[in-house]
């Protein structure tokens, strides 16, 4: 890329710089780094394989065809100890109830008559209690024969109100090490749990929370939440240890991370107790069976047997939904279902705690070594090394996700790698710019230096010619600037054209350096046959020009010097030499040069004749203006005039 031991340091010190102070940068804005990591482990996590799904799960669903079946929601608690009947009878292993009952039914009909006077008076005769059971109490005693996983929910705001409940901790081994309950990550306040009858008979319980990331995508969930100095577990979790008959759990604590043991199966969850969430794609993956056919008795037992149900609802106005990196709109009894999938399948995928460690140093890794590879190369070399490291890493980052289940996220690499790549790039450009610019300008001294030298050839030749020579320059350029204001000329006469006609200008009567010294320096008029030859030195000057531009090939200096050395003498008539050119056929650069060149001729001294006077000229030129110049060059040079007639006097 760049050569010289000075431009190699440059980029190694200014590539280090990037590869250890942009990370720095990236890791003290967390939200901005996990907002990228979490885009590109939904990118892996729809792309890696989806594993197998769990046959184990089923999800009895309370939806809309329910609800015009059996009436509104909620229903009458005898309704819902029918749900959990008919499944405990099919053989269900685990019954999670993705529902919370906090407060008494109060469609029972025992009491009713008490609702009913309170709000319509004593008038209203009582109803016997012996007559009708009641709901809760039938709800109780299905829950306390049945593997009914109640639900409930915590609450994490201290001013938050809630019940005194009896929940159901997670028991642990005495080998789990945690390092004291209370310095547990999640940390419930408050819970929001069933009435104690509930409580009271079921076997087991968990909570449904769930936390989405900043971004609003549910990729992990809580598996275990303190709570007045004991841990709790979650749906889920509650539900797979019923069916796996696993009643105490092993919860070890390494380094900034946690591993959750239930029986042979080891999850591993993060420095909060979460676990991230393999979902197997898009909602509806797991079999559904809406509540309605289970209370008609239509769903067939092997449906439900040895599995672990979810009951929950998809209502309209009742559902609950999440949005996931495999589903904006995924509903939360699913949720439970997957995790509960993952844990039958001991199916994880993991971040480790020191996946920030070990990006950060790959990025210095990934870095130092690109740094140290193109500090010398070419730009398209250079370029097809940063493609193909930057595909290495992604495809590298993601085998190992679908692989191990291992989350490191390459996005720091990525970031170092671009960084390098664009700044090294861009320094390597400003660099090449100097240099190119260095040259042109070393360029422009030459060209001037060659074009003054080509011209003194005439100067030694005839003492007016230097004189001439940077008179008709300026002319030249004056008549130039005037017409780029005409709508006509300006996409001709652009600054980098004016420059090259101001330079080329000197060389116009280049030819002479073939014309005879008798001739060329003869003090008297010219004979007709010596103005034949005298006119012969504009061919000579086009033979030079060519022989130039055989050596140099095109370039618009060239061309400029071509046109102007050949054309300067014709005339807007066609009476002019050596072509005859008529009108438009006279390149812009002769038309120019002409009434340049004649202005300078009449004011100026030969040896043949005296100068005449600015007024004296402008005569002349306009008595043959009609004949000899462009007519809307001519009215330009008119107009600018006393600009000419200053340039007479002073050079």
């Amino acid at each position: 890329m760049w050569s010289g031991l000075s431009g190699q340091k440059t980029i190694i010190l200014l590539g280090l710089a990037i590869t250890i102070g942009l990370p720095l940068l990236l890791i003290m804005m967390p939200t901005f780094l996990n907002y990228f990591n979490g885009k590109l482990y939904d990118i892996f996590l729809l792309r890696a394989n989806q594993g197998k799904i769990s046959d184990r799960i089923v999800i009895v669903d309370i939806d809309d065809d329910s609800l015009r079946v059996h009436g509104q929601w909620p229903w009458p608690r005898y309704k819902i100890a029918a749900m959990v009947d008919a499944l405990n009878q099919a053989g269900a292993a685990a019954i999670g109830i993705d529902m919370v009952f906090p407060e008494k039914d109060r469609t029972a009909l025992p009491d009713i008559p008490h609702d009913l006077k309170q709000y319509r008076g004593p008038a209203v005769e009582s109803v016997s209690s012996m007559v009708f059971p009641d709901n809760d109490h039938l709800l109780a005693e299905t829950i306390s024969k049945s593997p009914a996983v109640l639900g409930y929910q915590f609450l994490f705001d201290p001013t938050a109100a809630g019940g005194d409940c009896r929940l159901h901790p997670l028991l642990l081994t005495d080998r789990s090490v945690l390092w004291g309950v209370g310095s547990f990550p999640w940390r419930a306040t408050h819970v929001i749990c069933n009435l104690p009858l509930f409580d009271k008979t079921a076997s087991s319980s968990g909570f449904f929370n769930v936390a989405p990331d900043a971004d609003g995508i549910l990729r992990r969930a809580p598996m275990v939440i303190a709570y007045h100095d004991q841990l709790y577990p979650a749906l889920a979790l509650a539900s797979v240890m019923k069916t796996l008959k696993v009643r105490q759990a092993e919860l070890i604590r390494r380094i900034d991370e946690y591993v959750l043991v239930i029986g042979q199966i080891e999850v591993p969850l993060d420095s909060r107790g979460a676990m991230l969430i393999r979902y197997r794609g898009e909602g509806h993956t797991y079999p559904y069976v809406s509540a309605a056919d289970l209370l008609s008795g239509s769903v067939p037992a092997s449906r439900i047997k040895d599995k672990i149900v979810f009951v929950g609802t998809t209502a309209a106005g009742l559902r609950e939904f999440r949005s996931t990196p495999t589903d904006p709109i995924f509903s939360g009894i699913e949720i439970h279902a997957t995790i509960a999938d993952n844990l039958l399948s001991a199916d994880f995928l993991r971040r480790p705690t020191s996946a920030l460690g070990t990006e950060f140093l790959l990025s210095l890794l990934c870095g130092i070594l690109y740094v140290l590879t193109t500090r010398s190369t070419g730009a398209l070399k250079n370029l097809l090394i940063y493609a193909i490291a930057a595909i290495g890493m992604v495809w590298v980052a993601f085998h190992f996700f679908n692989a191990r289940g291992i989350y490191l996220s390459p996005f720091l690499p990525l970031m170092v790698l671009t960084a390098n790549f664009a700044f090294l790039n861009l320094l390597s450009f400003w660099r090449e710019e100097r240099r190119s610019r260095k040259y042109a300008h070393d360029l422009m001294l030459t060209q001037g230096a060659i074009i003054e030298s080509m011209a003194a050839l005439t100067e030694t030749r005839d003492r007016e010619t230097g004189g001439h020579i940077k008179r008709t320059q300026e002319y030249v350029r004056l008549l130039a600037e005037a017409l780029r204001n005409d709508s006509a000329y300006a996409p001709f006469l652009t600054d980098e054209t004016i420059g090259l006609l101001y330079k080329s200008a000197p060389l116009h009567d280049i030819g002479k350096v073939g014309i005879s010294d008798k001739i060329l320096l003869k003090p008297g008029a010219l004979s007709e046959e010596e103005f034949e030859v005298i006119k012969k030195h504009v061919t000579i000057g086009k033979e030079i020009i060519e022989g130039i531009q055989k050596n140099l090939g095109a370039h618009p200096f060239i061309k400029i010097v071509h046109e102007i050395v050949y054309t300067h003498h014709e005339k807007w008539d066609g009476s002019g030499y050596p072509q005859g050119l008529k009108g438009n056929q006279i390149p812009l650069t002769g038309r120019i040069m002409a009434i340049a060149d004649m202005y300078d001729a009449l004011t100026s001294r030969r040896e043949y004749k005296e100068p005449v006077s600015h007024e004296q000229a402008i005569q002349v030129m306009r008595d043959c203006a009609a004949g000899s110049f462009d007519p809307q060059i001519f009215k330009r040079f008119l107009a600018i005039a006393d600009k000419f007639k200053n340039v007479s006097r002073n050079l």
